[in-house]
């Protein structure tokens, strides 16, 4: 094991996948904000913090420039991880039975044609993985959230329909955190 990263949201979030695909080898460390991230890095809990940076669709992440920025830390590497957002509903639910659908605001900028198409009411959330873990911990199958495939696997969820991301060349760029350059 090469050492501790941070990630902000719950096991299944993009962030987890940037982890491990971007630092193999790496135990990815959930945490509930990015602030959060930030400061385990700085505190020294763990090596390295992941970050979303930008998405080609939704663009910026908001706070994070200025997160990193005003932190001290040094942004080692920028990864681009192509992003499938899914709508995940609980076992028995179906498109039909669906009110509202919950996400990280960026996941639902990322889906907003198709939500707006979809008639669905949007409520924000603060990660992608937490939005799936609150569904299937409520129990409503008028509920239903934007996420990844792994996180309909971890909680659960069933996918209700793929792919419901507004471009198919849909990606988050992540940056690597450190308290210090390397080399």
């Amino acid at each position: 094991m090469a050492g501790q990263v941070a990630y902000q949201g719950a096991p299944g979030a993009f962030g987890e996948e940037a982890c491990r695909a971007f630092l193999p080898g790496w135990e990815p460390i959930a945490q509930p904000s990015f602030a959060a991230v930030v400061e385990a890095v700085q505190d020294g809990a763990t090596e390295r913090g992941m970050l979303p940076l930008r998405n080609s669709a939704a663009g910026d992440v908001p706070g994070i420039e200025a997160l990193i920025r005003d932190s001290g830390l040094a942004l080692l590497s920028r990864h681009r991880l192509p992003v499938r957002m899914h709508l995940l509903g609980l076992p028995g639910a179906n498109l039909a039975t669906i009110r509202r659908v919950a996400s990280h605001p960026t996941a639902l900028a990322q889906c907003k044609s198709w939500l707006d198409a979809s008639g669905l009411v949007a409520e924000e959330a603060p990660n992608t993985a937490l939005a799936a873990q609150a569904l299937a911990a409520s129990g409503d199958p008028c509920r239903a959230v934007l996420a990844s495939a792994f996180a309909a696997e971890l909680y659960g969820l069933i996918i209700l329909r793929k792919n419901v991301h507004d471009q198919d060349d849909n990606a988050t760029t992540f940056g690597v955190i450190a308290r210090e350059a390397e080399g």
